[in-house]
């Protein structure tokens, strides 16, 4: 679990890097992610930052966006789900990637690729959807059980494509949409306890080593403010 100690250092290193790079152009957007096996995730006052970097036709640029994440699934796990098992919590996404603008007069192509890092603040465990899929997994009846969940910071790759419509010199309008795939080490702990009618109930205990899935597809409507 990340301290507050810890998120306001890795807050700072942000807000330096963002104001360092950003010497060229800044934006802001609604971002939400699709993500696989999650619910969507909407953005969070004052939602994305985005198109802060250094190049214009070519260069290389990052952000931020701060996600409330109703639930995302997860994987490598020594039973299956296929619903989100972490969730609700705030989540933070940082991508850095290489661009290139293709101009088409007024409207500009961009493509991208890169990495990103992820940042789940004070994950939850979605205490129900465990239940069921080990509920399934151990073809019981009934089973409830108690659960905590410890995961890092995750990363990934992603790659995109944006739609740059220039109103003036200063202000351009921007659609993107772009993919992302990655994931962030976590352990599932705790016991539970179930059975089936006519058998004696049991109890086990789970200390399950998986990751939390993050991809999907992420969508953004905004502007920049070109300097």
């Amino acid at each position: 679990m990340t301290t507050p100690s810890t998120m306001r250092i890795l807050t700072s290193i942000l807000l330096l890097s963002i104001t360092y790079l950003g010497t060229q152009a800044q934006g802001i957007s609604f971002s939400y992610l699709i993500p696989k096996n999650g619910y969507l995730s909407a953005p969070v006052s004052p939602f994305s930052i985005r198109g802060l970097g250094i190049g214009n036709i070519v260069g290389i640029e990052t952000g931020a966006s701060l996600y409330n994440v109703p639930g995302l699934g997860m994987k490598d796990l020594d039973f299956q789900a296929t619903e989100p098992l972490v969730g609700p919590h705030f989540a933070i996404l940082v991508p850095a990637d290489v661009f290139v603008k293709i101009p088409t007069g007024p409207l500009i192509t961009k493509l991208f690729a890169g990495g990103f890092g992820w940042w789940n603040i004070n994950t939850r465990p979605n205490s129900g959807n465990i239940d069921r899929a080990l509920r399934t997994y151990e073809e019981w009846e009934v089973l409830n059980g108690n659960w905590t969940i410890d995961d890092r910071i995750g990363y990934g790759w992603l790659a995109g494509i944006e739609f740059q419509l220039a109103l003036s010199d200063q202000l351009t309008l921007t659609t993107e949409a772009s993919y992302l795939n990655g994931s962030s080490k976590t352990n599932i702990s705790g016991s539970y306890t179930g059975g089936s009618s006519g058998t004696a109930l049991t109890t086990k205990q789970l200390n399950d080593d998986g990751a939390i899935l993050l991809e999907g597809l992420e969508i953004s409507i905004g502007v920049i403010m070109n300097r």
